[in-house]
């Protein structure tokens, strides 16, 4: 059984191929990708951009596209990864019909496990078994937490469900 389900893997997901470097794109869902500029050529992390660049990445052969699970731009002049296609609902429009494996992050203290695991099981039938979860206990930028209407936990209360404070 452990062999015929590594074999699917295999067969569906780039990033079982037995190369010992796996490569990816990182940031690209997001408005200004990792860099905070001004720059008029910056990028959108929009659909049109990963169209755009798609024919490079499959030429390259990436296996992975990662993007960021930010729920909230900077604000201020630049807005940095303020627009942009968001984690769970922009696998799917990323993924297709790319070769790559495609991820989303989950931040443990704003989904529950439950939720976060219907949404992925849609995911990977979309992508047709190429998606893989970022699980993430959260991160420190407090305006997005407190969104939620949750305070920001030290790093090791963060990983506890249910939130209860």
């Amino acid at each position: 059984m452990k062999e015929a389900i590594a074999e699917t893997r295999r067969k569906t997901n780039p990033l079982y191929n037995n190369r010992k470097l796996k490569l990816g794109t990182f940031s690209t869902n997001l408005g200004g990708g990792c860099a905070i500029t001004l720059h008029r050529r910056h990028a959108e992390g929009g659909l049109a951009e990963h169209a755009d660049t798609r024919a490079a990445r499959e030429e390259m052969e990436f296996e992975a596209l990662v993007p960021v699970g930010r729920l909230r731009g900077f604000g201020g002049v630049t807005n940095f990864n303020g627009p942009g296609l968001k984690r769970f609902p922009g696998p799917p429009a990323l993924a297709r019909p790319q070769i790559f494996s495609v991820f989303a992050t989950s931040h443990v203290p704003t989904v529950h496990p439950i939720m976060a695991a219907k949404q992925c099981t849609t995911i990977d039938h979309i992508t047709g078994g190429r998606f893989t979860l970022n699980v993430v206990t959260g991160w420190a930028h407090k305006p997005e937490i407190e969104m939620f209407g949750i305070p920001l936990l030290e790093h090791d209360r963060a990983t506890t469900w249910p939130r209860n404070g």
